[in-house]
């Protein structure tokens, strides 16, 4: 299939796919809950920290679509006054959707999902999100902790989706997450679903993850703290930037 490339930014770029998933992810929302607001990738939308508003990746991963790999999915959270409460996380190529609902747990193709615990950082699978468009003394950081996270961490990780990484922490198949960014179309839907399996979700010096947080991670709660160490740096660059 020949998709048109639609530039987006340095080293970016969306398709027409990203443009028709959004358009009728609005349009069915906007139908189904005409009473709450969206906000898309492509699109933007309403204001994220009051009331109730769906948050839509709607294809996570459009390099690796555009490519032919399967790691690529579709996420939809919703938010009530800047909190997810609600989340879908949708791989269509791989057979897969999570979802998760505040106090509800999280489910993987409707059974319920759980982190796998490790002792440590050594024990643990720690998986990271790209950084291709970022320059300065954060990538620096953020670089430096790729480098870190090979040497202590038992193996890593880097796919090009945020949607895989969450899937993979929520059902067992990493151990914790580090993303270059904290955008809400990237972040919210796997913030509840992580949270509900048992992650431990903030941002990289440790605070609660808020919609204006500098950077998202994730992990076990064995990991956090060794986590946390490697990410102390990033935390200040981010904080610096």
């Amino acid at each position: 299939m020949s998709l048109v490339r639609i530039g987006k930014g340095a080293k970016d770029f969306l398709t027409e796919v990203d443009l028709a998933s959004e358009t009728a992810l609005k349009r069915a929302l906007s139908t189904t809950t005409p009473e709450v607001g969206f906000f898309g990738e492509e699109g933007g939308g309403d204001a994220l920290d009051r009331g109730r508003v769906w948050v839509a990746d709607p294809l996570d991963g459009t390099i690796n679509y555009a490519t032919g790999s399967p790691l690529c999915a579709v996420m939809l959270a919703l938010l009530e006054d800047g909190e997810p409460v609600l989340s879908v996380i949708d791989l269509p190529f791989l057979g897969v959707r999570l979802d998760a609902r505040a106090g509800a747990g999280a489910r993987r193709n409707g059974e319920q999902v759980h982190v796998s615990g490790v002792p440590s950082l050594a024990d643990g699978i720690i998986a990271v999100g790209d950084a291709f468009h970022r320059a300065g003394p954060r990538h620096v950081a953020y670089l430096d902790l790729t480098t870190a996270l090979h040497r202590r961490a038992m193996r890593f990780r880097c796919v090009g989706s945020a949607a895989v990484l969450w899937s993979w922490l929520a059902a067992g198949q990493i151990h914790g997450m580090v993303l270059a960014h904290n955008n809400p179309y990237d972040v919210a839907a796997g913030n509840i679903l992580a949270k509900e399996a048992g992650a431990l979700v903030s941002d990289y010096g440790g605070d609660p993850l808020q919609l204006e947080s500098r950077g998202a991670m994730a992990c076990v709660p064995g990991a956090q703290a060794e986590l946390l160490a490697l990410t102390a740096d990033l935390a200040r660059a981010a904080a610096a930037s």
